[in-house]
């Protein structure tokens, strides 16, 4: 007889949707919405308005201030360096767990790709206008879209045991995320100028190249841990917290489950949003 939790994926039926990591996703993207607004309002007192300075806003300047101190906190090891690690990290590892629940990986993925060379391409167009020092080249969609198809094959490959194909991802992704961390996550030579023989290498993160830059290395690891907490922990793709879920967390489930249209539109709106007001308030560019 076939599986009821089979027949009814848990993507595909609201009333059993996993509400726990619906919210843990909407949390680290809104993490990252707040560090993007940072970083927006940091450029807008150092590049994009011409008149800064001699309009001294003081509502403005506090923002300008209080973005350049938490963005310095990366540099020196402190709350934006340890937060970004933690939400980059749960992200990828929630990215993992959805590949324990879908159907098709390999699709996902594929599709996924499409989106990441896009954005690629549009990154390029803005980096003429400014908005980004170098385009990007392995972005976080492209390490999701990649990974998600690495994740396909390992079940593909390992689906003829249930044991190994529970294990294999943890195995593999412990062994994958050591390596990254300990022979070059800490120390990733950085190319000034894009070299299309060190592709590879960007790729898989024995190098850096761009902007919002995540190679394989050691983020694919993180992914297929999740992806053996995925099956281990949700075997039936069922809330394993029912009771706790309610109206307080909704705005953290809808922003967890459209995190893709999100992290595709949020900077757009959060950049407009700043330079509006900024043009309100007497700034010109």
């Amino acid at each position: 007889m076939e599986n009821v939790a089979d027949a009814q994926p848990l993507f595909r039926d609201k009333r059993r949707r996993a509400w726990e990591l619906d919210f843990l996703r909407g949390v680290a993207v809104i993490a990252m919405c707040f560090d993007h607004l940072m970083w927006d309002f940091y450029y807008a007192g150092q590049y994009w308005f011409s008149n800064f300075k001699q309009i001294n806003n003081e509502f403005i300047n506090k923002c300008n201030e209080f973005a350049l101190a938490y963005l310095r906190t990366y540099e020196s090891r402190g709350f934006r360096f340890f937060a970004h690690e933690i939400f980059v990290f749960l992200f990828l590892f929630l990215v993992g767990v959805s590949c324990a629940f879908s159907r098709d990986n390999a699709k996902r993925g594929a599709r996924l790709a499409v989106v990441a060379l896009m954005f690629t391409g549009v990154s390029f167009i803005l980096k003429s206008f400014g908005v980004f020092d170098d385009g990007i080249i392995m972005g976080i969609l492209h390490c999701i879209a990649l990974s998600i198809i690495c994740a396909a094959a390992i079940d593909k490959l390992t689906e003829f045991d249930k044991n190994l194909n529970t294990y294999m991802p943890l195995v593999l992704g412990v062994i994958v995320f050591e390596a990254g961390i300990f022979c070059s996550y800490w120390d990733v030579p950085l190319d000034p100028e894009f070299d299309a023989s060190h592709l590879v290498d960007y790729i898989m993160g024995a190098k850096m190249f761009g902007d919002d830059y995540f190679g394989l290395f050691p983020y694919v690891g993180i992914v297929l841990i999740g992806m053996y907490w995925g099956k281990a922990a949700y075997p039936t793709k069922s809330s394993l917290v029912p009771r706790l879920g309610g109206k307080w967390n909704t705005p953290f489930n809808f922003v967890g489950r459209h995190a893709l249209i999100m992290y595709l539109v949020h900077q757009v709106v959060i950049a407009g949003l700043v330079i509006i007001l900024c043009l309100c308030l007497g700034y010109r560019f």
